[in-house]
């Protein structure tokens, strides 16, 4: 019998995974760091995978091909690398203590429920400050986890992809507030795959709703329609109703419809958005969003007659936007959410730019804090681009 090829002999699978990762990435014209930076890995481990010094992490090759637009051949690769593996006897589960006695709590469950616990105290402190700053400890724990699924006992194998497609969500929020649209949709996509493995169907309308709102921010709405499709889709697989997840769906669809300009598609899906949102109040939907509905629903009112005052041309969609972004920053303490507080803001000014109300608008934006970064920034430029008599400010 022919000796095995190691991970560095020419017929190793870790090999030509690496050579082609390197052949894909050098014709997309990036190098180590830029790719690693987009896909949320350090550049040493981009170097030591394409030199075939370190198994590719599981979620590396379905986003890498997904990133560098390589026809889906870095996954197609990854099966014979993981056959591979398990040959050379890497895979191997490494010898565990006695199982715990009765009563006792399993090491991983432990894991498990920290990191759940953890994952609820990061989202409080994004709705707060936003994101940003979150970022680097959100992706840590999510490629842990991913990493951990592998090995996990099968009975928590569920558990561990659903928890690491949760922090991957909050991730890609993180960077979408950064305005950093290519890593956010990898971290979506990453998560949506974690998802889908776990059969988590709340996540996975979730991300979806996600992908679709970055869309329909990067000025795409056939894109963010079929995302939002999509998401109403999956919310309507559950057994029981989960009418909160359907309203998140329905919110997204009436952006991509604003985006679009029709104005009676759009009216639709708001209208939808806030009698689902009811019903989940109604029986105490465990979801998330719902604990801010009112000002979630209120902004999307007014950021989508904004967008139809900007595709129709109608004077009265601004007036709208004016009055739910209005009532919508009323409703929030800049003590409190101050990035919230300066997004809303940003976005009003918006609408009395649309509106005609130049010195409304100059009045706001000369209240927003200095050195905006991300979506902020971004909603100030639009603002001050419509008071200047820009057409069109989407970029």
């Amino acid at each position: 019998m022919p000796p095995l090829p190691t991970p560095t002999s020419p017929a190793s699978a870790r090999l030509r995974f690496g050579h082609r990762l390197r052949h894909w990435r050098e014709s997309r014209g990036l190098s180590q760091a830029e790719l690693g930076r987009l896909l949320g890995y350090h550049n040493s481990l981009i170097s030591r995978v394409e030199n075939a010094r370190r198994w590719p992490p599981p979620g590396l090759p379905a986003r890498a091909d997904e990133l560098l637009l390589t026809g889906g051949e870095l996954a197609a690769l990854w099966q014979p690398v993981q056959q591979e593996r398990e040959r050379l006897g890497e895979l191997a589960v490494p010898a565990r203590p006695s199982p715990p006695g009765p009563g006792a709590v399993h090491p991983d469950a432990v894991t498990l429920q920290v990191l759940g616990q953890l994952l609820t105290v990061y989202r409080a402190a994004a709705a707060r400050i936003g994101g940003e700053e979150l970022t680097a400890v959100l992706e840590h724990h999510a490629r842990t986890l991913a990493d951990r699924q592998y090995g996990a006992p099968r009975e928590s194998a569920a558990a561990v992809r659903s928890l690491a497609a949760r922090y991957a969500e909050l991730a890609g929020w993180a960077h979408f507030e950064g305005d950093r649209r290519t890593r956010a949709l990898t971290w979506y996509a990453a998560g949506l795959e974690w998802a889908r493995a776990a059969g988590d169907h709340a996540t996975v309308t979730a991300l979806l709703a996600r992908q679709s709102t970055l869309h329909w921010w990067a000025g795409d709405p056939t894109a963010a329609l079929a995302l939002a499709e999509a998401a109403s889709a999956a919310a309507d697989t559950f057994v029981h109703p989960r009418p909160g997840l359907r309203s998140w769906a329905a919110v997204t669809r009436a952006h991509a419809h604003a985006l679009a300009g029709a104005v009676s598609e759009t009216l639709r899906a708001l209208a939808d958005a806030e009698r689902l949102a009811q019903a989940a109040l109604a029986t105490g939907e465990p979801t998330p969003w719902l604990t801010r509905a009112e000002l979630v629903l209120g902004v999307a009112h007014g950021t989508c007659h904004r967008e139809l005052a900007l595709r129709t041309g109608r004077t009265a969609h601004a007036h709208a936007a004016v009055a739910h972004l209005g009532a919508a920053l009323a409703r929030v303490d800049p003590a409190v959410h101050p990035r919230d507080h300066a997004l809303v803001a940003g976005r009003l000014a918006g609408a009395y730019a649309r509106a005609g109300r130049a010195e409304a608008a100059a009045a706001v934006l000369s209240r927003l804090p200095p050195g905006a970064t991300g979506r902020i920034a971004h909603e100030e430029r639009r603002a001050r681009a419509w008071l200047a008599g820009a057409e069109d400010a989407h970029d």
